[in-house]
């Protein structure tokens, strides 16, 4: 857009005609002119300037390597203009360099298949990696948007060997219902996509984060369970919802026969009912998606979570769905929300209140750097004030608590988070034994 934004400013500021001017849409008395898009060749200006460099401090910066998308999905628009266009690898690094010592702590790649071309994808891993604590300053993240099924090997072993919160990674799944994926014209191996995640989570060096998109063609609230369930498993650092948006331009919105649903005529022009989904159904799931956003995105219930499904064997998205439409997704603060997941999660007959109790302890101390326990989750105990004497380090904050129903002490010292995972690591004694040297 910079080329077509800039001759239409020129034109209007000189009274010329804009006729000529691809990518443009206006109005021309009565009638809507749409113009052919404008897909240049040509490597777009620098836009990078010492005013904007000044701005980046502890802010999310953006950066390009290339520019439009190898596949077509109905729901997109990356995918319209033209094929990709990959800039000079050259500035890409000068860029990379330039942007990782701006004070910025997220270096954002909006490719929208940063993998689509195996070569570069590795060329810059790499310059990231062989740079990383160097020209490129520890604590620095760089994002990548990519297509996990078509991941090569040679790729999964540079990130694999990426030093740890160095990189994050997107992946979209959208869903894993074959049928939909193949009405949406999204060709996609999830087969493949499901082992390559797998092998990416294995060293535990880079966040994933991994989607789905509510109000896809064919997929009914089953559908949508399967699919839920089958992403949650793969217990990536974030499984977001995202609800279905009919941009303009997009198959989707241009083919309603094909693509049948009511929906926002207003940005973001989000999906309120499908011929699958009904409106009662897409709320539902909006309170689910709240409830996912607080206990599983937020990092402060991981093993609470880890307890309710694997010990208990709660299924994920019931969890989530019936947690989530109790509370009608009623905003509160954290403290009162934990309060309620406890009160909720406690009344369950397969639930054992000390374990769940425990769990939530654990979870709150090493992911809230208060050491403040809520009082839902106190119990009184007068040995607590001497293992918090003989725990208490200068300078340093330590949250300390009994874990019943393992007769341990738990100890969380705040000083270094896990990159990745943004928790802080415990440790654990047993009870009886650190007692004795209190």
């Amino acid at each position: 857009g910079e080329e077509p934004l800039a001759r239409l400013a020129d034109a209007l500021h000189k009274g010329g005609e804009i006729s000529d001017i691809e990518g443009l849409c206006y109005r021309s008395g009565e009638e809507i002119v749409e113009s052919q898009p404008h897909i240049s060749v040509k490597t777009p200006p620098n836009p990078y300037s010492d005013e904007y460099f000044s701005c980046l401090q502890n802010r999310i910066c953006y950066i390009e390597a290339s520019r439009g998308c190898p596949f077509s999905c109905a729901f997109c628009l990356s995918g319209r203009c033209g094929g990709v266009r990959y800039f000079g690898m050259e500035e890409v690094k000068k860029n990379i360099l330039r942007l990782s010592c701006s004070g910025s702590k997220t270096v954002k790649f909006i490719d929208r298949t940063f993998n689509s071309n195996e070569k570069r994808a590795n060329e810059i891993i790499k310059f990231i990696s062989e740079n990383y604590g160097k020209a490129i300053p520890r604590g620095v993240c760089f994002h990548f948007e990519i297509a996990g099924d078509i991941l090569k090997e040679s790729t999964l072993k540079l990130l694999n060997a990426c030093p740890k919160g160095a990189v994050q990674l997107e992946i979209g799944m959208q869903s894993f219902n074959e049928e939909t994926l193949k009405k949406i014209h999204r060709k996609t191996d999830t087969a493949k996509l499901i082992s390559n995640i797998e092998k990416l989570r294995k060293p535990r060096n880079i966040h994933i984060h991994i989607d789905l998109i509510a109000g896809l063609t064919g997929e009914d609230m089953e559908s949508f369970r399967r699919s839920f369930n089958i992403g949650y498993g793969l217990r990536a650092d974030m499984l977001q919802m995202g609800f279905l948006k009919l941009l303009y331009g997009a198959d989707m919105r241009e083919n309603p026969e094909e693509y049948p649903c009511s929906f926002g005529y207003a940005p973001p022009y989000e999906v309120k009912e499908t011929p699958w989904l009904s409106a009662d159904e897409i709320l539902s799931l909006k309170k689910t998606e709240d409830a996912l956003d607080r206990l599983y995105n937020s990092g402060r219930f991981t093993e609470t979570l880890a307890y309710l499904t694997d010990e208990c064997g709660i299924e994920p998205f019931s969890l989530f769905f019936d947690f989530g439409n109790f509370l009608k997704a009623e905003n509160m603060p954290l403290k009162k929300y934990i309060e309620a997941v406890y009160g909720y999660f406690s009344k369950f007959s397969f639930v054992d209140r000390k374990i769940l109790r425990d769990k939530m302890v654990s979870d709150r101390l090493r992911s809230n750097s208060s050491a403040d326990i809520p009082d839902c989750l106190k119990i009184p105990d007068r040995r607590l004030k001497l293992l918090k004497k003989h725990f208490s380090k200068e300078n340093l904050k330590v949250g300390v608590a009994i874990l019943y129903s393992e007769n341990t002490v738990i100890a969380v010292e705040y000083k270094n988070r896990d990159a990745v995972t943004g928790r802080y690591e415990p440790l654990k004694y047993d009870l009886d034994s650190i007692m004795n040297l209190c």
